[in-house]
């Protein structure tokens, strides 16, 4: 699990993994706020996230 980029709460994964140039990629749904986001990992370690709308 991460925490949210929106409300700090803790997210589950979604499932959904990919590739994403030098990074993988998760997709999360944070059941706090309702919202999805995707988290970018760079050698094991979280880089940044993007929030859907």
């Amino acid at each position: 699990m991460t925490s949210c980029p929106r409300c700090g709460k803790e997210a589950k994964a979604t499932g959904k993994e990919w590739k994403f140039g030098q990074f993988d990629a998760k997709s999360y749904h944070c059941k706090s706020c309702d919202k999805t986001f995707s988290a970018f990992y760079k050698g094991g370690a979280l880089s940044h996230t993007v929030p859907k709308k």
